[in-house]
């Protein structure tokens, strides 16, 4: 080996450098069981719809908080405020989520513990029953979701997945009673 990109920069005659000796002792583990097949995914294109909600993501030029100018990112115009819940939902609802993004740019949206259906992406329809819990919203357009929020009760957030967005106020607060 000589001394190129990624080797030690000493030569060992071509015969390779010894790093590490690894010895394994006891018996073998014991075979992993077969996965059992992935659930059925249900389809909530056919549940009745509790509510109807629209959010909107957008961003433009602002005040940030701390008193930092920058881009203000938003939803429903209102930065990430953790004291205030943007949205409250009854438990065993299933509602039906148009997120509009009014930027220039695709946002990737996330909602902590439930995961999201996804009805349509633009103007595009979903055809088959496909669940994410980060779906992308693009820029001047919208992703229409239903969520089933059963099992959980409490306070989560929902935010814009680029680190940089929901830091800076794309980010809401939503109770589940």
């Amino acid at each position: 080996m000589g001394g190129g990109m990624g080797s030690p920069g000493t030569d060992s005659g071509g015969s390779g450098l010894e790093l590490a000796t690894l010895t394994v002792t006891g018996p073998p583990a014991p075979a992993v069981a077969a996965l059992s097949p992935r659930p059925v995914v249900p389809d909530l294109r056919g549940t009745a719809v509790t509510t109807r909600r629209t959010l909107t993501l957008a961003m433009g030029m602002g005040m940030m908080g701390r008193g930092s100018g920058g881009s203000a990112f938003t939803i429903d115009g209102r930065g990430f405020d953790p004291n205030r819940v943007d949205q409250t939902v009854a438990s065993g609802a299933v509602e039906e989520w148009t997120i509009t993004n009014t930027s220039q740019m695709d946002h990737p949206f996330h909602l902590h513990v439930w995961p999201m259906q996804v009805l349509s992406i633009g103007n595009t329809p979903v055809q088959a029953a496909t669940w994410q819990n980060v779906v992308n919203v693009p820029a001047g357009g919208s992703t229409v979701v239903r969520i089933a929020f059963e099992a959980y009760t409490g306070r989560t957030v929902y935010h814009c997945h680029i680190l940089d967005h929901e830091d800076n106020g794309m980010m809401g607060v939503l109770e589940v009673v």
